[in-house]
């Protein structure tokens, strides 16, 4: 069994396969679902060189119809063969899977652009003073807030390579926190910045005095590329709403009063929401003030007055930030998380929700909440006025946009128009795939 992974688009995986899906070749294809991008939730195989199907292939493909419809994708076959086709009606699973005549029909706009087709005429609606949001439900299943490391080792400076985590960057959707990429600890452990990964993509911002991003796109993510973190907070489940959000006013809203606007939404509509949200965004952005650290938080580097970074006897050494927008009328990708102070918030798990907000001096202060929250920022592309979802919009910018720029978001960054995922946290948890320590 030999097996060819593509991936068109952050959200579409394809594996093509030749040979025989007996015991072994079902083994092979266990791990390569293993090792395959977590944000790639609609699965193609294209079995036009498959001459034998088994039992235990079967179950592997069963188990992964589940998972990836669970987490709102699917499995579609592709080019079945005939004996493959008779083994899967015998079963009685003729009838269970999607199907294509060939791969390019699968990976085509009837399909795989279904998602695409979804309007939000009719959606329910929510408006308050920042605007207007149109809502379109999601999953019911809990989600929440996944930390490696602790904000507050990167605000003291006493990151150590024992605090630094590996993880395979594309398995986090949508993440924020202080990284870097690179085999050696070497090449990254004192350059490590503000990084973001967003639908299958990580950019990270080196402390190597340029202030330009990487940006890092896979088109198959076999391992041997890993994301190196010394604080990562990360969206853990499906979205439970996508809304659409359309500003009250031409300059747009900023993030705190967009936050607002969710956060009320979701206390007088949502009886899951607890107080915390996390949040991936498509946003036309009029204005976007950034900040980021200049040095890399690591305990070599440890101010010598022992204060944290954003004191303010360190903070002007330690950060870079904007008073005014570093990018106007741009396209935005924004992931991050924020928490409502008027909420009772004694229900999540103390210990990982303080590892993963913090105090930015950079930030105006915007009353009742705290946000923790990074922008990469594009040329300005336009969205369609109906027909899209998030994971759409997220994987069209990426294919086409220009990348310009990377930073941690500062609140009073502004917000026009948006498509927008939610997840109400039902609680801050640790982050069981991220690997402690320097992986090779």
């Amino acid at each position: 069994m030999t097996i060819k992974t593509r991936l068109p688009r952050p959200d579409l995986l394809v594996l093509s396969l030749e040979g025989r899906l007996d015991a072994f070749g079902s083994e092979a294809l266990q791990r390569a679902l293993h090792e395959a991008p977590a944000a790639a939730r609609r699965l193609v195989l294209d079995l036009g060189a498959v001459n034998y199907l088994s039992s235990a292939a079967l179950r592997v493909l069963l188990t992964e119809l589940k998972k990836r419809r669970a987490l709102g994708g699917d499995v579609v076959l592709a080019a079945v063969q005939p004996y493959c086709q008779s083994v899967l009606e015998i079963a009685g699973f003729a009838d269970a899977f999607a199907r294509a005549d060939a791969v390019e029909a699968a990976t085509g706009d009837d399909l795989a652009g279904a998602e695409r087709a979804i309007s939000w005429t009719g959606a329910e609606t929510y408006e308050g003073a920042a605007g207007r949001l149109r809502v379109r439900r999601g999953s019911d299943a809990p989600g929440y807030i996944e930390v490696a490391g602790d904000i507050n080792d990167v605000l003291h400076a006493r990151v150590t390579p024992g605090h630094v985590f590996s993880k395979r960057f594309s398995h986090k959707a949508y993440s924020i926190g202080l990284g870097g990429l690179g085999a050696r600890l070497e090449d990254y452990f004192t350059l490590m910045g503000e990084m973001i990964t967003i639908g299958g993509t990580m950019v990270w911002l080196p402390c190597d005095g340029h202030g330009r991003p990487d940006f890092l796109i896979p088109k198959n993510d076999a391992g041997q590329v890993l994301l190196r973190t010394g604080f990562n907070a990360s969206l853990a489940g499906e979205f439970n709403d996508q809304i659409e959000f359309r500003s009250a006013r031409p300059e747009g809203a900023t993030m705190s009063e967009l936050y607002r606007l969710l956060f009320d939404f979701a206390r007088e509509r949502r009886p899951a929401f607890r107080g915390a949200l996390g949040l991936a965004m498509r946003a036309e952005m009029p204005a976007v003030f950034g900040a980021g650290v200049v040095r890399a938080p690591v305990a070599p580097n440890a101010p010598t007055n022992g204060l944290p970074i954003t004191d303010p006897a360190n903070f002007a050494e330690w950060f870079e930030f904007d008073r005014e927008p570093r990018h106007r009328g741009v396209t935005g990708l924004v992931a991050g998380c924020g928490i409502d102070l008027r909420a009772d918030l004694s229900g999540y798990t103390r210990e990982y929700l303080d590892k993963t907000f913090y105090y930015n001096p950079a930030n105006a202060g915007a009353a009742g909440m705290t946000l923790h929250n990074h922008v990469v920022a594009f040329g300005a592309l336009p969205m369609p006025e109906d027909g899209f979802t998030l994971e759409r919009e997220i994987a069209s910018v990426v294919e086409r946009g220009e990348f310009l720029d990377m930073r941690h978001m500062l609140d009073a960054s502004t917000v026009s128009r948006a498509v927008i995922g939610l997840i109400y946290a039902r609680d801050f948890r640790p982050d069981a795939e991220c690997v402690p320590g320097h992986a090779e």
